[in-house]
């Protein structure tokens, strides 16, 4: 491998190129069915209706999407890096370093800037990392417009929308916090008070942000909390508009073979009235192992914590040997067990 920065940039470069290549290729080649069903999935997660219907694959795409929020500002700067590489001649300076006074001071300030041209997204990144929460709100905005209103779907769809909204708050705390203190942007006196009020309003957006996704993971995702009683934990924020009838309960409760013997219940219906099943989970498990299901809520709410971690500005996750390598394979991990979770609940439904 070559050590020149030109040559490595080069075959980074062709590298992108080609995964676009195969990607968007239109022959029927290289799984070419899988492909066009992976840029349509794309195309109807970028499109912005509020009419089309939001499928279930759209849904988990466009939530593993967010976990790949950060991707979209390092595109970004590796767009940034090979606009330098191509045209080198619109980042460079044509001014004599020689040249005194005001060209001088001119010349002075285009190094700086070349010199740090494509090594922060800025502004510009802050927004990029949005778009996947932008596109996911918008489902459920879609979703909350086509349920009726006042019923149970309705309030869980304006539920969801807020838990994407309260992103936005983080994102952008991050990012004046990380322009304030790695930056040096706001060198005033009232930059620590400045830097002090970012960092707790920072705090509160983090706090809500993880602990909500974690309820609502647990609560609606995964559909678990649920008690003996019938009663679950997301009925905290969406109670079910349509309840079995009590005396259909009783039934069960009393003699279940009977039940389903006379035509009472059906087997389609047997999970949803069961209550004799672990604490906290729900009447019908796809999986023997009731652990499976406690571990998961526990790395799902640690994992969520630590993610957070990739987005302040005191502690630097890229600097770290590795850090920024582990944190993200962590990610993928819990977006992995999300979405078998997620895909298991419509299963067991």
């Amino acid at each position: 491998m070559s050590r020149d920065p030109a040559i490595q940039t080069a075959i980074t470069l062709l590298t992108y190129i080609v995964i676009i290549f195969v990607l968007v290729v239109p022959r029927r080649i290289l799984c070419y069915t899988v492909r066009r069903q992976f840029l349509g999935l794309l195309a109807r997660i970028v499109k912005p209706s509020m009419t089309d219907p939001v499928c279930l694959a759209d849904v988990v795409m466009a939530d593993i999407l967010t976990s790949c929020a950060r991707m979209f500002a390092d595109l970004f700067l590796v767009g940034c890096q090979f606009g330098k590489f191509i045209w080198p001649k619109r980042f460079g300076t044509d001014l004599s370093a020689s040249q005194g006074g005001l060209s001088a001071l001119v010349q002075f300030v285009r190094d700086r800037h070349e010199q740090d041209a494509c090594t922060s997204s800025g502004m510009t990144g802050m927004l990029l990392v949005c778009v996947p929460y932008g596109f996911r709100l918008r489902q459920c905005i879609n979703e909350y417009l086509k349920a009726a209103p006042g019923s149970s779907d309705a309030r869980r769809h304006m539920a969801n929308a807020v838990k994407y909204a309260s992103s936005f708050p983080v994102i952008a705390l991050s990012a004046t916090q990380r322009q304030v203190t790695v930056d040096g942007i706001m060198e005033t006196k009232y930059s620590d008070w400045a830097l002090h009020a970012a960092f707790g309003l920072w705090v509160a957006a983090v706090g809500f942000n993880s602990l909500y996704s974690f309820y609502w993971d647990v609560a609606f995702d995964w559909n678990l909390g649920h008690s003996s009683s019938g009663w679950k934990i997301s009925d905290l924020i969406a109670p079910v508009d349509d309840k079995p009838p009590v005396e259909m309960l009783d039934t069960f409760v009393e003699s279940p073979a009977d039940a389903l013997q006379d035509g009472t219940l059906s087997e389609s219906t047997l999970p949803s009235t069961r209550r004799d099943f672990p604490w906290m989970l729900r009447p019908c498990l796809r999986f023997a192992s009731h652990k499976l299901y406690y571990i998961a809520m526990a790395l799902d709410f640690l994992l969520r914590v630590a993610w957070t971690m990739k987005l302040s500005s005191y502690i630097q996750i890229d600097t770290m040997a590795y850090g920024a390598f582990w944190l993200n394979a962590l990610e993928i991990y819990r977006r992995w067990q999300w979405t078998f979770l997620r895909i298991e609940k419509e299963t067991a439904l």
